[in-house]
């Protein structure tokens, strides 16, 4: 690759001859001063034909060329002069340049000079060469950084006074090709500025490198590479380095938008899926995030914060192909708080109490004398000191005495305002008698889990304490535990309405599901007690409406709540195991 041929650069400085003016005792910017008294120009030597010769007369002679060297996007230069000491102390000889930016402004950390030669006996040729560019890669002397977009290159001349020695013309080659000789499919995002020092914001490289690729992959070499803000890339990435981002910011591989690729990117595959998944949320990215049959093992929950953007209108995005499962450690311990609050049949799901509004976690369950079962804090108001809940309390007006428990979930999305048209396919959640399986936010719509199963969750498999179960769908998908103990299981809650729960099934000590809202279709679905007792597997809330079709119920029964209307219920088929 040579960028001055395919970008039609011009690169090497006029000879002296032709154009003396062109040449600076100072920085080579505009304004900078010309060539002293010092230098004059000299023909027919023997080595060098026309070139200049210097009288060193000071501690240090500039000498640049006026003209704007431009160094393009992953170009390196090699600029070298070649020198020659006629007579006195002899000197030493370095490339330097001024580094232009946008505006003909100095790019302030640039390395403007390369490394010092000193210069050998009179008549001996020195030549001295540096190699200028934008990354530090191997073998670059001057790194400029993705800003530079000019140089101003020449000669500095330092040490003793008294010398006299010849200089001939300023030469400048495109040497990309030597940094791209093993890798011509693959781009470099130190080539555009990327410093990799885990501390340097390196996004503006990363773009930079995506948008030259024009077909080729992009290499991110070892290394910690900060990216300070959200970075899309549309090139295939190779990452032999690490990637390390802020919380809120967005990484998307929009060509390898699945769980490899991002556990490759951020070197830890807990950080790999909660960033793979904030990128699916985000409005631009690819519809599908493809855990590729690997499995997750975290040691507390994963929670995603809320998004920065959020896709209008909503379109389904889908997680598939994995399996996650909890590890032991005190981060699955659930909160409790024992609390007294305020409550009024006036307001009946609000629950006043300052001294506790900003310390509940949404999500929190709801326990105490009349209360019903799954009630949740939908949200908090730490500022007007209430809690929202996602129903009606009930019970007598004053103060109540409550537990609030919040569970410890796998999959935790609590903190986004609303989850709209996700779907898990073929996932496993392996709770292992430590986590409950997924907490949706107050608001949204559309989950669907398919060809999923919830494994051994600890207190809850799925939990709703809004409106976030609002049409929800559960297809092929199981609740499955065989780990016996004390506390109460429940596959899943609901409290909003269009649920169809099909093909289902749940099997162990605990109850597949507790609705509490409007029109829920279940049919197909099997549902086995392990306690060896009736045991409720469906419990219906007062002032639900549900259809049930060809279900097996087995050691357990369907609970009916006050006013509920049960349509069909014959086509169901009830059954204990000794049946």
């Amino acid at each position: 690759m040579n960028k001055a041929i395919t970008d039609g650069a011009e690169l090497m400085p006029p000879a002296y001859a032709q154009a003396f003016d062109a040449y600076s005792g100072g920085s080579g910017e505009p304004g900078a001063s010309g060539l002293g008294r010092e230098f004059h120009l000299v023909q027919g030597d023997p080595d060098f034909g026309t070139c200049l010769e210097l009288e060193k007369t000071e501690s240090l002679h500039r000498l640049r060329y006026r003209g704007e060297t431009p160094l393009l996007p992953g170009c390196y230069l090699r600029v070298s002069v070649r020198i020659k000491l006629l007579e006195g102390p002899a000197p030493s000889v370095r490339i330097a340049g001024f580094a232009g930016g946008p505006g003909g402004g100095i790019v302030a950390d640039a390395q403007t000079e390369g490394p010092s030669l000193r210069l050998g006996a009179p008549g001996e040729i020195v030549e001295v060469s540096a190699i200028v560019g934008p990354g530090a890669r191997l073998g670059v002397d001057m790194v400029w950084g993705p800003d530079a977009l000019y140089g101003h290159f020449g000669l500095d001349v330092t040490g003793p006074k008294g010398a006299r020695l010849r200089i001939d013309r300023i030469v400048i080659d495109d040497v990309t090709s030597v940094f791209f000789s093993q890798q011509l499919s693959q781009i470099d995002v130190r080539d555009f500025g990327a410093a990799g020092d885990g501390i340097t914001d390196d996004s503006d490289a990363f773009e930079a490198a995506d948008a030259a690729a024009e077909g080729r992959s992009l290499l991110v070499p070892r290394g910690c590479f900060f990216l300070g803000r959200d970075v899309a890339l549309s090139a295939q990435v190779r990452f032999e380095g690490r990637v390390a981002m802020p919380e809120a910011a967005v990484l998307l591989l929009c060509q390898q938008f699945d769980l490899p690729s991002y556990a490759a990117a951020f070197a830890d595959m807990t950080l790999a899926l909660r960033k793979g998944l904030q990128a699916l949320m985000a409005p631009d990215a690819p519809n599908r995030f493809d855990m590729k049959g690997l499995a997750v093992t975290l040691s507390e929950p994963l929670r995603l914060p809320a998004p920065r953007r959020t896709a209008t209108p909503h379109v389904r995005k889908t997680l598939c192909n994995g399996q996650i499962t909890a590890a032991a450690g005190p981060d699955w311990i659930p909160w409790e708080r024992r609390v007294r609050v305020e409550w009024s049949p006036d307001q009946p799901r609000v629950l006043s109490d300052a001294a506790i509004a900003g310390q509940v976690p949404p999500g929190a369950h709801v326990a105490g004398a009349g209360v019903e079962p799954e009630i949740y804090v939908g949200a908090t108001d730490a500022k007007a000191g209430l809690l929202t809940l996602n129903g009606d309390l009930g019970g007598g007006a004053g103060q109540r005495d409550l537990t609030l428990t919040r569970f410890r979930y796998l999959l935790d999305f609590s903190a986004m305002p609303g989850l709209y048209d996700l779907t898990l396919s073929n996932i496993e959640l392996c709770c292992e008698g430590l986590a409950s399986g997924i907490l949706l936010p107050p608001r949204g719509a559309n989950l669907r889990l398919q060809d999923c199963t919830i494994r051994d969750m600890r207190d809850r498999g799925l939990t709703s304490c809004g409106t976030g179960c609002t049409g929800l769908v559960l297809d092929r998908s199981a609740f499955v535990s065989r780990r016996r103990t004390a506390l109460p299981h429940l596959g899943f809650n609901a409290g909003s309405s269009g649920l169809r729960i099909v093909n289902c099934r749940s099997d162990g000590p605990h109850m597949l599901g507790h609705f509490a809202g409007a029109y829920m279709l279940m049919s197909g679905c099997h549902l086995t007690n392990t306690t060896g007792a009736e045991h409720p597997g469906l419990v219906l809330a007062r002032g639900s409406v549900a259809l049930l079709v060809g279900n097996h119920f087995e050691d357990c029964t369907v609970v009916v709540g006050e006013g509920q209307d049960i349509l069909q219920p014959d086509g169901n088929l009830f059954s204990t195991s000794g049946d």
